[in-house]
């Protein structure tokens, strides 16, 4: 039997591609290969896809495989006409979609997947759009399916509402009609994501670890697993070595919630591994993510300077009462230490940054600058992101019962780039005089 997974378009009023790519629907890819069945890929968001550049405008990189999607302008939803922006649709046109499902012939089923929740009219239009070119079943899996499943019912998919791959034998048997033998084992520790179903990409996103410890008040992600999954280093190392080989792409990045747990029992092989193999030499490596200063020391930052990691972020949040309030992962002086700690193995602010949000329930305007001052001074970049209430969250279960929220609102309304509009926190000439600010800030710093 033929199966196609889909990575669907996103539509917004702005996105990026930061090293976005669908590392659950992969994994997906995988275990029904292991179950025997063909599996195709279409990922109408790869800007790298072989013909795309036939069908729309793919902007140029920018750095290490990141850069703007092609995108076209599209109708904004009815409730977000209040919102004085271009609404568009990030990916590959529907021309090139239709192209790819022609391609690939008869289809069995598909698996589209999600990740915010405030995009899933992309979602929506993606299945709609292959519900109209094949008769072949849709189902709807990842975050969004996962967090809202009964808004995911909408979407016109089965829901597939879970992140626990070992029960979809018995759900595919369900509504393929077919016996598929149930199976028991560690997919992630034992499965690799397809990234060969790809023919062309610009970088490779990785997982080593699954879960996350701390219990951040704006973060769901310690609810997304019972408990931390730790895959074998040396596979790990399987995985960069066979996909860097196949896909002649030059950056890895890892994007695990909190790769520095468990340290010199994980991590520390992996790196040691990049190093004594010479991967350091051929490829460039990243954490995006945010890992915990607190828990970085000298061997550490030693070691990711001399494994050629070229992006390293800091997950810092924010500055004064909120920090303990959100949770207590990092103080001011774990980032001032992590700074230097970087800052003396070698790397520089184009390298390690921090990030910050506004528009945290309660947090002042002046609040987020200090911390980007916190920042700055301690010799590093800042990106400042706005705060969005992800649905189960502990910040959006407070907001809901102290009447902030009603818990019911559309979860595009929730959509950080939509929230200053309407939210009663801060405004969006606060939100924009915070931009222009900063903006500032970082030219004065790289200036002096």
């Amino acid at each position: 039997m033929k199966i196609l997974l889909v990575n669907p378009w996103i539509e917004d009023f702005a996105a990026y591609d930061f090293w976005l790519k669908p590392v659950g629907l992969l994994y997906v890819g995988s275990f029904l290969k292991k179950l025997g069945f063909e599996v195709h890929l279409i990922d109408l968001m790869n800007r790298y896809e072989e013909d795309l550049e036939n069908y729309i405008h793919i902007p140029r990189d920018k750095y290490f495989g990141t850069g703007k999607f092609p995108h076209t302008k599209i109708e904004k939803p009815e409730i977000l006409r209040f919102v004085p922006r271009q609404y568009k649709r990030y990916g590959a046109p529907i021309e090139y979609l239709e192209k790819r499902i022609s391609e690939i012939g008869k289809i069995d089923a598909i698996f589209v997947t999600s990740t915010l929740t405030y995009w899933y009219p992309g979602y929506y239009d993606t299945i709609k759009e292959v519900k109209k070119l094949t008769n072949a079943p849709v189902f709807l899996g990842g975050f969004y399916a996962r967090n809202l499943p009964w808004h995911a019912q909408n979407s016109g998919a089965i829901v597939f509402p879970t992140n626990n791959l070992n029960k979809l034998p018995k759900f595919l048997s369900r509504y393929l009609d077919v016996d598929i033998p149930e199976i028991d084992f560690d997919w992630f520790k034992d499965l690799a994501p397809a990234y060969e179903l790809y023919k062309r990409v610009g970088y490779v996103v990785l997982l080593t670890t699954l879960g996350c410890p701390y219990k951040c008040t704006y973060c769901v992600a310690h609810r997304n697993w019972e408990r931390m999954m730790f895959k074998e280093p040396l596979k790990v190392i399987e995985e960069i070595e066979k996909f860097g080989e196949l896909l002649k792409i030059e950056d890895f990045i890892f994007f695990d919630d909190a790769i520095l747990i468990n340290y010199k029992n994980h991590f520390k092989i992996i790196i040691q591994e990049i190093i004594r193999r010479g991967l350091n030499k051929k490829y460039r490596f990243h954490l995006p993510n945010g890992i915990h200063a607190k828990l970085l020391n000298e061997e550490i930052a030693n070691s990711l300077f001399e494994a050629n990691f070229k992006v390293i972020r800091l997950g810092y949040e924010t500055k004064g009462k909120l920090q303990e309030l959100t949770g207590g992962k990092v103080k001011d002086d774990d980032l001032l230490r992590a700074a230097r700690l970087l800052t003396d193995a070698g790397f520089t602010n184009k390298e390690v940054g921090a990030y910050v949000m506004m528009n945290l329930p309660g947090q002042t305007v002046q609040e987020v600058l200090d911390a980007v001052d916190v920042c700055l001074d301690a010799g590093i970049d800042v990106s400042v992101n706005e705060f969005t209430p992800i649905v189960g969250s502990d910040i959006w279960m407070e907001l809901v019962n102290s009447g902030r929220l009603t818990g019911l609102e559309d979860p595009l309304l929730l959509n950080n780039t939509i929230m200053p509009y309407w939210w009663k926190n801060m405004t969006i000439d606060e939100i924009e005089y915070i931009k222009r600010v900063v903006k500032e800030k970082r030219l004065n710093y790289v200036k002096t």
